[in-house]
């Protein structure tokens, strides 16, 4: 980086001076500065130096002379706007106001930005700069650098739940994991020793990269030990430092080649080392009781707006075209009804889902199955607001379906025969099936990991898997009623041939003239085969339902476990007023998608039953 930094202790070594060019220094003028953006006026000013002062204790005597200090006001904890008072602060104010009160100068501190900061103090627009800069003899070449006063480590950021990383030689073997940092650091110049240009993700500070880490965008940040600390702060539950250093360096505050302020400088850093104050500012600054954080110099945009919308995730369950395409049909009409602004996210699997939102618990919302929020709930804290209601049932079921013409005739008969589900983070495709399986003693032979419900389902039609797992619903008469109804269910007089069609219609089964229904004279069917309707018309006629499990709690719509109660509360409104219009069925109701027909307040013990399930199997996410 500009900067690295591990071991919190600052060392200051009194010896340590890199070589400095001898010569007159030419002493530019503040107000000549052009990429100086403004002056710090408000910072701390240092006490009036005393002409005795130098001379008392042998060190150079500036008369008093005028020193214009570039700084980022930006870098923790060297340098920043204090939040609490709105006035330059930091590490490097308090050294430079000692440093002048001992050798009589002045300093005027410029804010500036950390890109071309090097060079423009390497052309003379400042007199130094202060910026956490670490000495490498390429910078060398064009500044002259003070003793180096700070022993810095370069380590590894990453999001708490990570397990794939442990060291940077876990980056470099995974050619999914990304890698941040900021562009023109050391930092990066050691990103670069390790990855190619094309696996470093470079931002123009790093808050910007921090933001992505904890979103999800990357996976790690190479950064200065230090101001890695001073990001955990209030995310010390979402980041923490790992691996071995990569890199260590020490910092030093630059000046234009030839400057005459070298020696008067390190005279003086020598001093304060000598006595006492560097070890005060050092634990001021780098003490358990420095507590500003880039949370609170970077406070995030406000929630809802075009920087910080509100993410909502799908499970990938079905065709992710139809997952987004809907989707934004629910975020247009949550917007019109909120003035808030989402975004569509479809995560790469079940895990993936419940990852996001335990990574951005202040921002996510989520359309997870039962299983999903079981879990979520238990890792992060992730709680539910809504249960799914399918053509009036608050439940769903699994349904196991074989080949028409298989042999199959009772969960017993799948003994060694190939199973084909969708993930296993999937309730009615994976979890419910194998406790079913189980308590029946059954043991499958072969098991495909198909991708999802309707590629299960195709699976079992092509013949490459002798029985799926997929989501069961009940069929619709040819009146539109449901063949049985909740109540018929809790009352036990449902019987097996009730789950399928009547068998007469069955070769009648086709999809109707616009392909969005499956029809058997009048029939719907409505369970997983429908959504393979055309691409298998016949599916009805080659795939039949086995069996069906037992009640499962219907799928969820969680907010992340530190979602704002207030603007929760303004979607859940408008959620339910979103499910009786129209458009509900062109997004989440339409039968491509999730197929919800509605939605009804659901309570968190309500899911008690599936995590009793998830102890049961022992079952964990996997990344």
């Amino acid at each position: 980086m500009k900067k690295v930094i591990a071991l919190f202790v600052l060392i200051v070594l009194g010896a340590l001076v890199l070589a400095a060019c001898g010569g007159t220094a030419t002493e530019a003028p503040a107000t000549e500065a052009p990429m100086a953006e403004k002056p710090t006026a408000e910072a701390p000013v240092a006490e009036e130096p005393t002409a005795e002062a130098p001379a008392e204790m042998g060190l150079p005597d500036l008369g008093g002379r005028a020193i214009t200090i570039a700084v980022e006001n930006a870098y923790l904890p060297f340098n920043y706007i204090d939040p609490a008072t709105g006035e330059p602060s930091g590490w490097d104010y308090d050294v430079w106001n000692e440093i002048c009160a001992l050798i009589n100068c002045t300093p005027t501190y410029v804010e500036a930005a950390w890109e071309g900061m090097i060079q423009a103090v390497a052309d003379g627009q400042f007199d130094a700069a202060a910026d956490g800069i670490t000495i490498t003899s390429d910078r060398a070449e064009i500044v002259d650098f003070s003793t180096g006063y700070v022993a810095i480590e370069q380590r590894l950021l990453v999001r708490k739940d990570e397990t794939r990383i442990k060291s940077i030689d876990d980056i470099v073997n995974n050619a999914d994991l990304k890698l941040g940092t900021q562009t023109g650091t050391t930092n990066y110049a050691t990103a670069a020793t390790y990855l190619p240009e094309d696996r470093i993700q470079a931002f123009e500070q790093f808050p910007f990269a921090v933001q992505a880490l904890i979103a999800g965008d990357i996976d790690a940040v190479i950064i200065d030990e230090v101001a890695g600390q001073g990001y955990l702060g209030e995310n010390a539950d979402a980041l923490t430092l790992v691996g071995p250093s990569m890199s260590s360096d020490f910092l030093g505050f630059i000046y234009p080649k030839g400057s005459d302020l070298v020696e008067p400088v390190d005279a003086a850093i020598k001093e304060l080392a000598q006595n006492g104050f560097l070890e005060t500012v050092n634990a001021k600054y780098f003490g358990p009781d420095f507590s500003v954080t880039y949370d609170d110099l970077f406070p995030p945009e406000p929630l809802g707006t075009a920087d910080h919308p509100i993410k909502v995730l799908f499970v990938p369950s079905v065709d992710a075209n139809i997952i987004v395409s809907g989707g934004q049909v629910m975020a247009d009409a949550l917007t019109e009804a909120t003035g808030l602004v989402f975004e569509v996210t479809v995560p790469t699997s079940y895990a993936a889902t419940i990852e996001e939102m335990c990574a951005s618990p202040a921002d996510t919302m989520a359309f997870i199955p039962g299983l999903g929020y079981a879990i979520a709930s238990q890792l992060c804290g992730v709680d539910v607001e809504f249960k799914a209601i399918r053509y009036g049932y608050p439940v769903y079921w699994a349904e196991y379906i074989v080949a028409r013409d298989s042999a199959f005739q009772t969960l017993a008969d799948l003994e060694g025969a190939t199973w084909g589900y969708g993930d296993q983070g999937s309730t009615s495709g994976y979890m419910v099936p194998t406790v079913e399986l189980d308590a029946a003693g059954v043991t499958p032979g072969e098991q495909v990991q198909t991708g999802g419900h309707n590629q299960t389902v195709t699976a079992v039609y092509n013949g490459e898997v002798d029985f799926g797992t997929v989501f069961y619903s009940v069929p619709l008469t040819p009146e539109g009623a449901p063949v049985f109804s909740w109540a018929d269910y809790q009352a036990g007089i449902v019987t097996d041939d009730m789950y399928e069609v009547p068998a007469e219609v069955i070769p009648n089964c086709a999809p109707d003239a616009e392909g969005k229904k499956l029809l058997c004279d009048g029939w719907r069917v409505l369970d997983a085969r429908a959504n393979i309707r055309t691409e298998a018309p016949d599916v009805v006629q080659k795939v039949r339902i086995l069996a069906v499990s037992e009640a499962i709690p219907n799928d969820t719509l969680a907010f992340g476990p530190e979602f704002p109660a207030d603007i929760r509360a303004q979607i859940a409104e408008a959620l339910i007023a979103f499910s009786q219009t129209d458009a509900w069925g062109q997004s989440i109701g339409s039968a491509d998608f999730y197929n919800w027909s509605g939605i009804e307040t659901a309570t968190d013990a309500e899911y008690d039953l599936v995590r009793a399930m998830v102890i049961a199997t022992g079952y964990t996410i996997e990344p």
